[in-house]
């Protein structure tokens, strides 16, 4: 049950990251249907998962959806991933002897690692997206979907208050005019919100490799490459990075990076927790 309750909670994610507006719930909705579906039909036929467990784990999996789809706040988002790691860390300390059907220690370990894995590539992107919202002071706002999603906007910097501020003082409230020569002049632009840079984009794919290279790392015992890898990131990012001179891509870089690594960590720590005899 609990492969499949994962399973069920990674299609609800995905469900997210493909459909990107949350206003066409009946797109968002067949989406998640046929991924339900599919993880269903695999549970059944590959897992051999009873009926009883799969009809619970996919209830479950759509309370999930529903209160996504009713809240779809970034806020939300971190609740909701924290009510589950309470309820995963509770069945992990359960005894496999005295809890055989709700503890996580009873069934195959690698039907449950496979399912792990897949939950922490892509569908967390979701949760990371969430993370660096609150960050930013956004966490009332919708979390965008990760196909066509638009890069979270920069905060306005302290610096262009002020300069707007001023601007009115020195207005007052007189109104000029308006004439021809006093109208401003706008250029026409392929991207407007090409001012502050280019976007990090590539963040979104390079994450959930990231993870899995580490996992798979981690479970080797290659420490030095993990710090190798960790050690490449930040190089080849830094060309982008130094771009900037507010430092806001350099806080999300930071913030979304340790997210993803602590995330890898944990992983890699629950896989040997889980094979542990």
């Amino acid at each position: 049950m609990h492969e499949t309750l994962l399973l069920g909670i990674a299609a609800s994610e995905l469900t997210v990251l493909l459909t990107s507006d949350p206003r066409r719930w009946s797109r968002r909705l067949i989406v998640f249907l046929t991924l339900i579906t599919a993880v269903a039909c695999y549970s059944w036929f590959v897992l051999g998962v009873g009926l009883v467990a799969i009809a619970i784990a996919t209830v479950l999996a759509i309370i999930w959806f529903g209160w996504d789809l009713a809240d779809g706040s970034a806020r939300s988002v971190l609740a909701r991933w924290a009510l589950a790691t309470l309820g995963f860390l509770t069945l992990m300390s359960l005894n496999a002897d005295s809890f055989p059907h709700l503890s996580l220690r009873s069934g195959r370990s690698i039907d449950l690692i496979i399912a792990v894995l897949f939950l922490a590539t892509g569908p967390v992107n979701h949760l990371i997206t969430a993370i660096l919202m609150c960050a930013r002071g956004r966490a009332k706002e919708p979390v965008p979907g990760w196909i066509n999603a638009p890069v979270l906007p920069a905060m306005p910097s302290v610096q262009d208050a002020a300069t707007q501020e001023d601007a009115a003082e020195s207005a007052g409230d007189e109104e000029a005019p308006l004439t021809p020569s006093s109208l401003p002049i706008i250029a026409a632009q392929d991207n407007p919100g090409d001012d502050k840079g280019p976007a990090l984009r590539g963040g979104r794919w390079i994450g959930p490799l990231e993870r899995l290279l580490i996992i798979v790392l981690a479970g080797a015992d290659a420490q030095v490459a993990i710090a190798a890898v960790v050690a490449a990131k930040g190089v080849i990012r830094f060309p982008e990075i130094s771009q900037d001179s507010s430092g806001e891509k350099a806080e999300e870089f930071l913030i979304g990076s340790v997210s993803s690594w602590i995330l890898a960590a944990l992983v890699a720590m629950f896989i040997r927790v889980t094979l542990q005899p």
